[in-house]
């Protein structure tokens, strides 16, 4: 018979197809009698016994190996034995080329998927990619970033928080909590901690509060698009205020088109969608007023430099409407209470932000749906150690070695993309 398989010690025997699968069934070609192992005597044949191990798929179908191989017995001690098969992974039940292949792709594509082309168990999947992790968590390092952005994500019953390097736009580092019990002592071992010089991240103190201590050369950026989120959310009260008093038939016609003409920015409207908002102003004319201190602020982070921004925003607070739409004035209170770390954002080397961080955010909470609920274990490894997304932006650099910056976000975002079931 045709050697289908490739593999040393046995050969094929027989062919056939059960239950979705390729079963082949092989016998041992050496059959050398054995020294006992305790007694070093010869020992006896003793049968055979056939064992089931998963091998690697053949023409797109699960493949199992039925090997039979001789047992021997020792006269003098009864110990028993069957002959060692260098290729099997006796733990996993299958052939080490086959747990080589899931451990290449159990970090880029879902267990199940794995599961069904090879026909092995999901917990099995899952088990040899512990494995893998538990070898990376020792191996991979990542260069401590220069640019930092930290942010939050809801995932696996609980707040994680992301670290990012804005630099390279890729990712560094996922942590289980996001409580400065936990950040701190992340910060005090952190490699190269003095080389971070700007962070970038929302305005929960918590944050600045943990690596504040620790990163002795770092300056916090406020993330401009946490900022400027406020003021859309002060126009979006004022919306639903006046859309409330539109009739049934008018609250029909604008309900969704007022929101999203309201909240785009002028120059993305379409020529049809800027008629439209001309007569929403025209019909409403507060919301138009709430529109334009939208508009206005949003102005203030195209300013080119830090004192024309600081000008823009107090023009901004003088013109605000008396005790009227209250929460615009709550965006005024908040600048003023996170001032010098939201106007860092002119002083950095180029527009920081942490556009990056949330979109990995999006993408993380998508593997997770992908995957039917992954421990935040394994949605960690496959964001931190994706293979192909770690190729972008590493390599070797002069005197320094082998640096690697983590996964490249665009790499990983086409990733979870193309996997994603139709």
């Amino acid at each position: 018979m045709l050697d289908l398989l490739n593999l040393p010690g046995i050969k094929p025997v027989d062919i056939r197809t059960q239950n979705k699968s390729i079963v082949i069934v092989a016998e041992m070609v050496d059959d050398t009698i054995p020294l006992c192992p305790d007694c070093n005597k010869p020992m006896h044949k003793h049968g055979k016994r056939s064992t089931i191990f998963a091998d690697t798929p053949m023409q797109m179908q699960p493949v199992r190996l039925e090997i039979k191989r001789p047992r021997y017995r020792c006269e003098s001690c009864g110990k028993m034995t069957s002959p060692e098969l260098t290729f099997l992974d006796e733990k996993r039940r299958a052939t080490k080329r086959l747990v080589d292949a899931i451990r290449q792709r159990c970090l880029g594509a879902t267990f199940r998927a794995i599961a069904e082309q090879t026909g092995v168990a999901v917990n099995t999947v899952k088990n040899i990619a512990h494995d893998l992790i538990e070898e990376l968590e020792e191996t991979v390092r990542y260069e401590t970033p220069v640019i930092m952005g930290i942010d939050e994500v809801n995932l696996a019953g609980g707040y994680r928080c992301v670290i990012t390097n804005l630099a390279t736009n890729s990712v560094y580092e996922m942590l289980e909590y996001r409580t400065q019990d936990h950040l701190k002592p992340f910060f005090k071992e952190l490699p190269d901690r003095e080389k971070v010089e700007w962070v970038c991240t929302d305005m929960w103190r918590p944050f600045k509060r943990s690596f504040a201590e620790y990163l002795p050369n770092a300056r916090l950026v406020i993330d401009k698009f946490h900022v400027v989120k406020m003021a859309s959310e002060a126009l979006e009260e004022e919306r639903k205020k006046y859309q409330a008093e539109l009739n049934k038939e008018e609250r029909i016609y604008v309900k969704k088109s007022i929101r999203w003409l309201t909240l785009k920015r002028p120059d993305n409207l379409s020529p049809t969608e800027r008629e439209a908002l001309a007569i929403v102003r025209l019909k409403i004319p507060e919301l138009s007023v709430a529109h334009d201190i939208k508009e206005e602020f949003f102005k203030i982070y195209d300013e080119p430099d830090r004192e024309s921004a600081e000008n823009a925003f107090r023009e901004w607070e003088e013109c605000l409407p008396g005790d009227k739409m209250p929460r615009f004035r709550d965006l005024a209170k908040t600048v003023h209470n996170h001032y010098e770390d939201i106007f860092a954002y002119w002083d950095a080397p180029f527009k920081i932000t942490n556009a990056y961080t949330e979109g990995l955010n999006g993408l993380i909470k998508m593997s997770n749906r992908m995957g039917r609920g992954y421990s935040y274990e394994i949605i960690r490894a496959k964001t931190l150690y994706s293979e192909e997304a770690r190729k972008v932006g590493s390599g070797v650099r002069p005197t320094r070695g082998k640096v690697e910056y983590g996964p490249y976000i665009p790499t990983l975002v086409k990733i979870v993309e193309d996997g994603k079931p139709d």
